[in-house]
């Protein structure tokens, strides 16, 4: 008999799998956009851009052959979950510290890593050379927008020297854009000016309900008596 979405044993079998696209998947781009942040922050970050490809652009300097990648693919399988041995029907839900302690380190080590199985990188359609993806991107910048290296290439070595090697200029130049401990101390930071909406708020007129409740002393209006209501009713 099939089991309801409300089953009990489906939404912890769907919380394991959770855990493992979680481990896989959303905690290393997360990471990954969090490096980039840092780097932003620090003055070191440079858009690479997207190299050519040389079924179109035969002719190009940064034209490449983009290789198809086989990436591993998550396995869901429940003889491989690591929490999965804990999903069966009258587990208990109430755990000491030290079972928290040790389930939480079965949920965050034991996941494998997303790995390319085969493929991937490119070609370099000039030299017939395999680089990774990375390297084809920074030669593109290279190649494209080379203002953007050749103050950090000054300091290192010769333009001749750079384009000896694929490879080598690659790394050339990841150490070029992204120098370590390097960051734009010219820029003036950005301070909030708070004077102004102080100024606007001193001299904001405060309306008069607010003043008498906030006034102690001020007399309250008197109420009226039943002679003067009915009188006020037959006038």
């Amino acid at each position: 008999m099939g089991k309801s979405i409300r089953s009990k044993i489906k939404k912890r079998l769907r919380t394991v799998k959770r855990q493992r696209v979680d481990a896989m998947i959303i905690t290393p781009r997360e990471q990954e956009k969090y490096e980039k942040l840092v780097q932003v922050a620090q003055g070191r970050s440079v858009t690479r851009l997207r190299p050519k490809n040389a079924f179109k652009y035969p002719d190009s300097e940064d034209a490449v052959f983009p290789q198809h990648e086989i990436m591993k693919p998550v396995d869901f399988r429940a003889q491989n979950l690591p929490m999965a041995g804990t999903v069966f029907r009258g587990n208990r839900r109430k755990y000491s510290d030290e079972e928290k302690a040790m389930l939480n380190k079965i949920i965050k080590e034991n996941h494998p890593k997303v790995e390319i199985l085969a493929g991937g990188g490119a070609i370099l359609a000039k030299t017939g050379q395999k680089v990774s993806t990375e390297e084809a991107e920074l030669i593109a910048t290279k190649v494209n927008r080379p203002e953007t290296v050749i103050e950090h290439v000054r300091k290192n070595k010769d333009d001749s020297e750079m384009m000896d090697a694929p490879q080598q200029d690659a790394e050339h130049l990841s150490v070029a854009i992204e120098p370590e401990d390097a960051a734009d101390v010219s820029r003036r930071p950005i301070v909030k000016d708070t004077r102004r909406a102080k100024r606007t708020a001193e001299r904001r007129p405060r309306p008069n309900s607010v003043k008498k409740a906030r006034n102690p002393q001020a007399p309250k209006p008197a109420k009226a008596t039943k002679g003067a209501k009915a009188m006020s009713a037959v006038a």
